[in-house]
């Protein structure tokens, strides 16, 4: 499976939880950026694969809503023609602070390559910056590969 439709999958999945209704996992409301602007740190990190929130004070109803997006994503990954062990890391941190609503995706796929692409917003679309020419570009997402 190819990095960049890993790092796709990852995303719409992410923007699920973000939403706050969770619609890939049936229903499940949740303010995960409401709970990070309350945390110490001003950041909620779940690590998808495992279910589990990682860094961050989640209230019980989000340690559960992580628990329930990690036992559904292998059934995510499937429909969307991937399978979770193409997946060596999936983790997304949720950060609120200064009032604004980010979210940074890690996705480490089965070869060891890793990439953080960074999100604005609800829903979850990718920091545009200007380029060298002064046209509007969306932030390219860092890359490293496997033994870098």
């Amino acid at each position: 499976m190819k990095h960049e439709r890993l790092c796709a999958i990852a995303h719409n999945f992410a923007d699920s939880l973000a939403s706050g209704l969770g619609f890939v996992v049936g229903y499940c409301q949740t303010d995960v950026f409401g709970e990070a602007a309350t945390s110490p740190g001003g950041v909620i990190e779940i690590d998808f694969l495992h279910g589990s929130v990682i860094r961050g004070r989640p209230s019980d109803q989000l340690k559960s809503a992580a628990a329930i997006f990690g036992q559904t994503f292998p059934v995510f990954c499937k429909k969307n023609g991937a399978e979770v062990t193409d997946f060596q890391s999936f983790l997304a941190a949720f950060d609120a602070r200064g009032g604004r609503c980010r979210a940074m995706l890690t996705v480490a796929d089965r070869n060891g390559r890793r990439s953080l692409t960074e999100y604005d917003g609800v829903p979850l679309k990718r920091l545009r910056v200007l380029d060298t020419l002064g046209r509007i570009r969306r932030k390219t997402r860092q890359t490293e590969k496997a033994g870098q």
